[in-house]
């Protein structure tokens, strides 16, 4: 018989199904208060990958577009939700924040008249105009910025804050949410801190405080932003995303069970020694409890899933474990290095897991000289590959358990 599963490993959990982050999420509730009393707060999120950094976005979206109440109170932001690309421009991110405020105001006839007149100022943009698509051409740009803040402002004026005349909704909002994903990818000529330091201090120069914007990315986020304008980094409140601990593991689970019965129609039961097993394994990172997860409930043949469905799920050809290495593990182990010696420190290190381990150490087991190890360690720490002991010179070690058991399982003999 057919069955829905119901972890999720390659989607964003939904708000139902969110466990945990609440530190982080009464933060970020702040700043959206802040916001709506015209102090416009701003947040970075960061995160390594599988943190879960997409699913928390998610559901602060629902949080701030009144779909989830915080302690009685609902908040009403008109939220724009874009991820960023290698091929992010500024002129592209200007025009895909216009157009997503143009299809979340534009539901009614009337309103879509005055947004007409809203962004008369961005109708000189012109795409196909080289002078604007020239990147040199940094007294173009600097117009065009001017010009966006300009419109940008005046949108959140007249839709945010009180009932006035200016309004052009019989529902008005608390202000504008800008969230941007994935924006460690931003290219280097997209210049993203420079630019939103510049968009935010313009928009607010035209007394508007209702616009706030909301990053997230991998930790090299804030090097990102840092080369772009050194001070940049100030206008966000960093918060780093960290593992989640046994009980919200465990919850994750049970919930994910909860959803199993309400879709499947019958009960699907998991033992003690199968959720230690799935704890120990995700360790902590929200996508890899989904695979792991996913990969056990689809090997469960009783309704009872036992540890040999747990192990199975993980360590089976085309499993949870195999999975995870192909879309985290082997693009750093195979494409971030070139050379089997930088893979050979890898493979030494793998066998004390996430375990720290010495130079020396190291040394004793390298086949090769020490020019060559040393800028084996030098390339795998500026890759993230490795991690350097805080205060500690000479000892590292993999950020997960999971890159070790992938290295020893599919890069040597099991």
């Amino acid at each position: 018989m057919r069955k829905i599963n119901p972890f999720r490993p390659g989607s964003p959990v939904v708000p139902g199904m969110f466990v945990g982050r609440i530190n982080e999420i009464e933060r970020i509730e702040d700043s959206l208060f802040q916001t709506k009393a015209d102090r416009s707060s701003h947040f970075m999120i960061t995160g390594e990958r599988g943190i879960g950094k997409t699913s928390l976005l998610l559901y602060l979206n629902y949080i701030a577009s009144k779909e989830i109440a915080v302690e009685g109170n609902w908040l009403n932001f008109l939220v724009v939700n874009l991820d960023i690309s290698t091929n992010t421009t500024q002129l592209v991110l200007m025009e895909r924040i216009k157009l997503a405020l143009d299809k979340k105001l534009a539901k009614e006839e009337r309103v879509r008249a005055s947004l007409k007149t809203l962004w008369q100022v961005f109708k000189r943009i012109e795409i196909a105009d080289s002078r604007i698509r020239d990147e040199s051409s940094g007294t173009d740009h600097e117009v065009l910025l001017d010009r966006f803040a300009y419109a940008l402002a005046d949108v959140a004026k007249r839709t945010c804050g009180k009932h006035d005349s200016a309004s052009i909704l019989d529902a008005t909002y608390d202000g504008i949410l800008i969230l941007l994903d994935e924006a460690d990818n931003s290219p280097k000529e997209l210049q993203l801190g420079s630019f939103l330091k510049l968009l935010l201090e313009r928009i607010q120069r035209q007394g508007c405080n209702r616009v706030m914007v909301g990053l997230a990315g991998l930790p090299e986020l804030r090097d990102v932003l840092r080369k772009s304008h050194e001070s940049s980094l100030r206008l966000f409140d960093d918060i780093t995303v960290g593992r989640l601990n046994e009980n919200e593991v465990l919850e994750v689970i049970q919930r994910c069970l909860e959803k199993a019965k309400e879709v499947n129609g019958y009960e699907t039961t998991m033992e003690d020694g199968a959720k230690n097993i799935l704890f120990a394994l995700s360790e902590g990172y929200p996508h890899f409890i989904q695979q792991f997860g996913y990969s056990a409930f689809d090997y469960d043949e009783d309704g009872n899933i036992d540890v040999n469905d747990v192990r199975k799920g993980a360590f089976s050809p085309g499993g949870a474990l195999e999975q995870i290495g192909n879309h985290y593990y082997r693009s750093n182990f195979y494409n971030k290095i070139q050379k089997d010696s930088y893979r050979q420190v890898l493979r030494i290190m793998a066998d004390k897991l996430d375990g720290w381990v010495t130079l020396a150490e190291i040394k004793k087991r390298f086949k090769g000289g020490s020019t060559t190890l040393t800028n084996a360690i030098r390339a795998l720490r500026e890759r993230h590959i490795i991690i350097s002991k805080e205060g500690v010179r000479g000892v590292y070690r993999l950020q997960h358990k999971g890159f070790a058991v992938w290295i020893k399982q599919y890069t040597e003999k099991p």
